[in-house]
């Protein structure tokens, strides 16, 4: 099975390179964020013709989180069950040949002691709740996406300059870590535990060609499915070219077996 997960910034104008990426990498599994359409806009027919069924739970403007898949989906839900921050399209799960996957795209928090930043905290409470409530995470589980916040100083190409910054603050950190101790390793660094490596870089300033970037987006999995992990990388050549995200997709490939069952396959 192979996983990618990617904030799109904007399914309308990432599309065409959405559709590239699905031919050139075979995904299997797809988790987008940011899909900044709501589920009425969303291009559920194209991508049933590519051979992917579609489970989006979508906002106008902002926010949106999608899973692409080749089998069928079943056991869908749309954020938190229990109707918390329901004003958010953050989170959506299903259970994909008996692998559950989780996608979601964590607040930005936007400034460090604001409103917003609280409000992020309290998200990741919240998600960590739900996880450890809702959640078998004695099986096999991902839980992919934008979290928003890069958890060591080599996740940050200057971490003196970014320390205490939103998105590198100890309290996000401290978040991240939360869920994280529930038992789900961050699988690019199950594969590789040092160096340098980046999945954002901002529009202004040169960022990408002075790769002064950060690594927010990841796949978190349970033991069970980290077992199983064969490769990891960031697709860098997504952040390439016209029109790109701010965000390259990472991508997962998993071994033989990581599968539970054969689900029904849309081609």
């Amino acid at each position: 099975m192979k996983v990618v997960t990617w904030n799109v910034n904007s399914i309308k104008v990432r599309l065409e390179r959405l559709n590239k990426l699905l031919k050139r990498e075979d995904p299997d599994v797809v988790c987008l964020q940011e899909l900044k359409c709501t589920e009425d806009k969303f291009p559920f027919e194209e991508l049933r013709q590519k051979g992917f069924e579609s489970v989006v739970f979508g906002q106008k403007t902002y926010n949106g989180v999608a899973i692409l898949s080749k089998a069928k989906p079943s056991k869908i839900w749309k954020g938190f069950h229990d109707h918390s921050f329901s004003t958010d399209a953050r989170l959506i799960g299903a259970t994909i040949e008996g692998v559950t996957v989780i996608c979601i795209y964590v607040p930005n928090g936007q400034e460090v002691g604001s409103e917003k930043y609280h409000y992020k905290l309290k998200w990741f409470e919240h998600l960590r709740t739900f996880l450890k409530k809702e959640v078998d995470l004695d099986s096999q589980v991902l839980v992919c996406g934008d979290f928003n916040v890069a958890p060591a100083d080599e996740d940050v190409y200057d971490p003196k300059s970014w320390r205490d910054q939103i998105l590198f603050s100890e309290p996000e950190k401290k978040a991240l870590a939360s869920i994280t101790d529930l038992g789900l390793k961050d699988l690019y660094r199950v594969i590789h535990p040092e160096g340098e490596a980046f999945t954002w870089w901002d529009y202004r300033n040169v960022s990408f060609p002075k790769n002064h970037g950060l690594r927010i987006d990841f796949i978190l999995g349970t033991s069970k499915a980290a077992s199983f992990v064969e490769d990891i990388y960031v697709d860098r050549n997504e952040r390439k070219g016209a029109q790109p995200s701010d965000h390259a997709p990472v991508v997962c490939l998993f071994k033989e077996g990581f599968r539970q069952t054969k689900g029904h396959r849309l081609r």
